[in-house]
């Protein structure tokens, strides 16, 4: 009987002139919204290649543009409901046609968004009941049976209907903010005059104000006071401040971190041994929680802010990306060290990776105990492809020009001198005497004495 009074309304909705007044709304509106969502997916795509070295895209730009188009659509066609409630004129289309969008925005962005596949297909159900309670004109009476269904924890009370409005609003904005932080973040990396650290500060900032923003909506929405909240919870928080004191330190760190910018996106940076052996890499991306080092040999190091801010780091490439190499060596006194110097700087020069300027140099460090020790000072400008395959491409070549060139790579050695000469006695070893002729010898001496 409901179903068959609802279609009997559309029956003389479509059939009446105002109706038709209203499909040409719905029609000009979706047509509005695909232009200005079909205008946006092409701006995301122009610089998508640009955008994916500092975003990671949850949504695709055509997703993405989908789900800009019901947005659109649903803004314009609420902005024509009033418009016509204002001009007095019927609007018994609109309602339903807007929740109709409401239920589409919704399946779209669970299908998008939602990876799982249980919480997916949740959304997909309590979307089409929303939908169907909302078109059978259910919603109200639905709304009040829960509002009269109350919760009490101590001074609070909170009715079942306010809870699952607060949770649903919960939800929907912060996956709205979520989207919108990935709209900003990219819109950001196309101002070129903003470094990295500015990009991902602001980034972090507009994400905390969202996120707040959010959570204080949805407290109202379940009709809590945020005085009360804040109340109740602060011995709660004191308690969980003092458990989360690291926590709260890398945080401070990162914020720090992206303000002074010591370290920036693909700086090379030096530390201490204690992380997998490693001891340099590249700056990948910098987190609230964590700085992402990546390293030569694959790995991706996540090392807690605090640390770059409380040990000792070497920023490598802090002004420029050139890097300099000190490749020690000793050579054996009786070579020539003119030559030697030569022939290093010669090998040095060989390598395509050294730089031209500024030139490789070779000095003297001091007469060593078996070795005069020497030390070839040269250039890089890309440590990221390597810093030990550039030693070992150097030390190789200099290998081969003193073998070539008969220049001697000495090793320690150690010389006895024997300050003065002690005759030596050789003395040759005599047989053994018979130990029982030697004692029935002692026994008759003994015997005669006596």
């Amino acid at each position: 009987m409901l179903f068959t009074s609802v279609v009997q309304e559309l029956r003389d909705d479509f059939s009446h002139p105002i109706g038709l007044v209203q499909i040409g709304a719905i029609g000009v509106t979706y047509v509005i919204a695909w232009l200005l969502a079909r205008k946006i997916n092409q701006y995301i795509e122009k610089d998508i290649e640009k955008a994916r070295a500092h975003l990671r895209f949850v949504l695709s730009p055509t997703h993405f543009a989908v789900i800009l188009k019901y947005v659109f659509w649903l803004l314009l066609l609420w902005f024509c409901q009033v418009f016509f409630k204002e001009f007095t004129i019927p609007t018994n289309l609109l309602p339903a046609i807007l929740n109709l969008i409401i239920v589409l925005l919704l399946i779209r962005f669970a299908t998008f968004y939602i990876k799982s596949t249980f919480w997916s297909r949740f959304a997909y159900v309590m979307c089409v009941v929303f939908g169907s309670l909302r078109i059978f004109k259910l919603w109200g009476q639905t709304v009040q049976l829960l509002n009269s269904m109350t919760i009490g924890l101590g001074k609070i009370s909170i009715s079942v209907w306010g809870l699952t409005e607060a949770i649903i609003v919960f939800i929907l904005l912060l996956a709205a903010a979520g989207v919108a932080n990935r709209f900003i973040a990219h819109w950001l990396t196309t101002y070129t005059h903003l470094t990295y650290s500015d990009r991902t500060l602001l980034q972090r900032i507009i994400k905390a104000a969202m996120v707040m923003v959010v959570i204080m909506i949805s407290l109202k929405a379940a009709g809590i006071h945020v005085a009360a909240v804040v109340v109740t919870g602060g011995a709660i928080g004191f308690a969980i401040g003092i458990g989360l004191q690291k926590i709260g330190s890398n945080i401070v760190s990162g914020i720090m971190l992206l303000i002074s910018k010591p370290i920036r996106q693909g700086d090379v940076i030096a530390f201490e041994k204690g992380f997998t052996g490693a001891t340099w890499g590249w700056i990948n991306r910098i987190d609230l929680l964590y700085v992402h080092v990546a390293t030569r040999n694959g790995s991706l190091l996540l090392v807690p802010n605090e640390v770059f801010v409380t040990q000792k780091i070497e920023n490598l490439s802090y002004d420029n990306n050139r890097v300099r190499l000190n490749i020690p060596f000793g050579i054996a006194y009786e070579s020539d060290l003119n030559k030697a110097k030569a022939l290093a700087l010669s090998a040095a020069g060989s390598i395509d990776r050294i730089l031209k300027i500024p030139e490789p140099k070779c000095f003297v460090l001091e007469y060593g105990d078996s070795t005069v020790n020497l030390d070839l000072l040269v250039w890089i400008d890309d440590p990221k492809n390597g810093i030990l395959n550039v030693k070992d491409a150097v030390l190789m070549a200099v290998w081969e020009s003193f073998h070539a060139n008969g220049i001697t790579i000495a090793f320690p050695q150690h010389d006895l001198h024997i300050k003065d000469a002690v005759p030596l006695k050789i003395i040759k070893d005599s047989p053994q005497p018979d130990t029982k002729n030697s004692v029935e010898g002692s026994g008759t001496k003994t015997k005669e004495a006596g």
